[in-house]
């Protein structure tokens, strides 16, 4: 395929997100309230969600923004070009009237296309190649008489077995079955076993990170197993194990199990799509047209977070850490608060409670480290600061059920951009 069809194909997609986003209920709001003239400029966000992540780590804003200009009507022509920013956008929409509209760099959506793809670069692309098998691995194992290797055989029958030199295993996905099987095979072979265990553990997880699969980016169709399909199939999963257990819990309230389970569930959605948000959020500062590719769906999925029942977005964008609190509450809550007391005590203590007490000031600076207020029982004291309860924080009326929706659509984003990359790879 030419390069000019390859630029017509994922230009007439990211036209099609466009029209998708001018229709969806974020803009036709913003619409509203903007008096669009003919000739205005409206220029669309290239981030919809809050950048967090560990220090370090964090992408920055890309310059490069879509944008489209209004009809004689004040109705948006759903065709873009691209406007370079000297600052960043701080609004999802940005309305530029005609007489400003000189002040914007703007180019036409082809040629912006066309510069984009000759700098996508094949490591992105590494989350859509054909993920192949798990290929055999060995590292070094001295700890039993006469083994020098351990090694992994994935098309080994049995768990374990001695070869010459070298214990041979055929899965890796449960370290005690491992080693009951292993400790079986040695027993048989006279080897003790016994003094090896740990070294076992540690070679095991080795061995673990050795074996590895082969991602060929050079194979990439809608069909193929990839990375990206894992994740998108195992958080489809989850969505829908997390629909069933919404649907138990509202039939019996009661039921404390069902509730434990539903909010196990959804933490472990929310620390997943917290992870993978951040790497889509870097993915489209770096390569603007993935973004492009993919707005309707994270506009969406901000527009969801403003419909949780609480202030999670405020006047700003929505904030993946303080989704992942709320939940993260609730399930200490259930999970880790073994107390179960509500408010903290106070013990009214009389006048010989701090017995022997002695105030020390103005110690040598390399001694602060050691309390500046001694007393007899000050050891006890510190054991009671020990005792501390989980913190509060009620989930409010209706939220478990948005949040359903939610996870559906950070599932939709996760599609997006499976379809994105491969369109980018395959046009």
């Amino acid at each position: 395929m030419s390069m000019q069809d390859r630029v017509e194909r994922v230009s007439n997609a990211i036209i099609n997100q466009t029209e998708l986003v001018l229709g969806s209920n974020a803009f036709q709001a913003w619409d509203q309230g903007s008096s669009l003239r003919a000739g205005d400029l409206i220029i669309l966000n290239n981030s919809f969600l809050f950048r967090e992540g560990r220090e370090g780590k964090r992408t920055v804003k890309n310059a490069k923004y879509l944008a489209v200009f209004a009809w004689d009507s004040g109705e948006p022509i759903p065709l873009p070009c691209v406007v370079t920013l000297s600052s960043p956008l701080l609004l999802q929409f940005k309305r530029v009237s005609s007489s400003q509209r000189s002040q914007y760099p703007i180019t036409s959506i082809r040629d912006a296309v066309a510069a984009e793809l000759a700098h996508v670069g094949g490591i992105v692309l590494a989350l859509v190649g054909r993920v192949g098998e798990v290929e055999a691995a060995e590292v070094e194992f001295g700890a039993l008489r006469g083994l020098r290797t351990l090694r992994y055989v994935p098309s080994q029958t049995v768990t374990a077995c001695v070869q010459d030199d070298c214990l041979a295993l055929g899965r890796l996905d449960d370290l005690d079955a491992v080693w009951g099987a292993v400790t079986a095979v040695l027993n048989e072979a006279d080897i003790d076993a016994s003094q090896a265990a740990e070294a076992f553990e540690k070679e095991f997880e080795n061995l673990q990170e050795a074996a590895t699969q082969l991602v060929d980016i050079a194979d990439i169709s809608q069909t193929g197993p990839t990375i990206l399909g894992s994740i998108l199939n195992r958080m489809e999963k989850q969505v829908a194990a997390y629909s069933n257990l919404l649907r138990l819990h509202g039939e019996s309230p009661n039921d404390s199990e069902s509730y434990n389970e539903l909010l196990r569930v959804a933490y472990n959605f929310s620390e997943g799509a917290r992870s993978f948000m951040s790497l889509m959020v870097g993915i489209c500062d770096l390569k603007p047209v993935i973004f492009w590719l993919t707005i309707f769906d994270q506009v969406e999925l901000a527009s969801q977070f403003s419909e949780l029942p609480f202030a999670l977005v405020g006047k700003g964008k929505p904030s993946l850490d303080r989704y992942r609190s709320v939940i993260s509450g609730a399930r200490n809550r259930a999970f880790h608060d073994l107390y179960g007391f509500d408010h903290p005590f106070r013990a009214a203590l009389d006048e010989g409670s701090l017995r022997g007490a002695e105030l020390r000031l103005f110690r040598d600076y390399n001694r602060t480290s050691s309390p500046a207020l001694t007393y007899e029982d000050r050891e006890l004291v510190e054991l009671f600061q020990g005792l501390t309860r989980t913190s509060q924080r009620p989930v409010p009326l209706g939220f478990w059920e948005k949040n359903e929706v939610v996870m559906t659509s950070v599932t939709a984003v996760v599609s997006a951009l499976r379809e994105a990359l491969i369109l980018v790879a395959t046009a």
